[in-house]
């Protein structure tokens, strides 16, 4: 059990449920909330966020990027805790897992939601695997700041309140972009291993000084989201306070020369995801 956990890599499944709370709390705020449809959406998004993860742990090792020199947290298959056919076989459970639990929310948001699901478990798979996989190709960056920021925030709502709305998506391009700064940290980490293993994420092909500014941007833009919503919600100001936090990441990770520091720096970025998300979450509800 200890080693399928360690595949799931906990310190990155805020990015799942983040969006999913400023989503619900939006839809609460405008008198609709379901705990049903929160709890299917939660585990149709974890699932999602750890079919990616055990995944990505799979067909790394299998294409040959995670090796002895890695530098990064643990990977179950690279370091032989569980063999390439038990993590087929979880690969396989999780991903049934989460096609059952959405599909339940098709019973609440139609067609639509199917649709969706599928080509997010689509996604999870090949962002690793096959010849043209997303995270060798570059477009890592984009498909998380899509689905796990707008997408998930806007299905939530929608969800919750079978309404559309275009707040709900702008509001979800705060986790979507510090969902992406996480990204960011593990290209920055394993970027000599990454350029050895062929992978075109935008650091290859552009370099470490370009991530760490993409790394800043991400943050900081992120943190301009609520301006949008001040007028209305007062208390979205209460954002601003994640600027100290912040500015502090954005500084070590300006200053940082040592890969291993960067698994530290992971988790902090979850942990910062997590606290604008609650304070965001808070201040429209109220």
């Amino acid at each position: 059990m200890r080693n399928i956990l360690l595949s799931f890599r906990p310190k990155t499944l805020f990015a799942a449920i983040s969006p999913i709370c400023i989503g619900t709390a939006m839809a609460a705020h405008q008198g609709s909330f379901h705990f049903w449809v929160l709890l299917f959406t939660l585990l149709t998004g974890l699932g999602i966020q750890i079919s990616t993860n055990v995944a990505n742990d799979l067909f790394d090792f299998l294409k040959g990027a995670d090796t002895a020199a890695r530098k990064g947290p643990v990977r179950v298959t690279a370091s032989g805790l569980m063999s390439v056919a038990q993590m087929k076989l979880l690969t396989f459970a999780v991903l049934l897992f989460t096609a059952v639990c959405g599909s339940v929310l098709i019973f609440r948001g139609g067609w639509v939601i199917s649709i969706l699901v599928a080509l997010a478990l689509l996604c999870a798979v090949g962002y690793t695997a096959g010849p043209f996989s997303l995270a060798y190709l570059g477009l890592s960056e984009f498909f998380v700041l899509i689905f796990f920021g707008p997408v998930a925030t806007g299905c939530t709502y929608y969800l919750q309140t079978l309404e559309l709305s275009r707040a709900a998506f702008i509001a979800g391009l705060a986790p979507g972009l510090f969902s992406c700064a996480i990204l960011v940290i593990n290209h920055l980490r394993d970027v000599e291993e990454d350029r050895i293993a062929g992978r075109k994420n935008l650091i290859c092909r552009f370099g470490t000084a370009f991530g760490k500014w993409e790394y800043a941007i991400a943050l900081f833009a992120g943190l301009l989201i609520p301006l949008y919503f001040h007028e209305k919600h007062l208390l979205q100001l209460l954002c601003s306070l994640c600027l100290i936090p912040g500015a502090l990441l954005v500084r070590i990770v300006m200053k940082n020369k040592d890969s291993h520091t960067y698994n530290l720096l992971l988790a902090n970025t979850g942990k910062f995801l997590f606290l604008y998300s609650t304070i965001f979450s808070i201040g429209y509800i109220l």
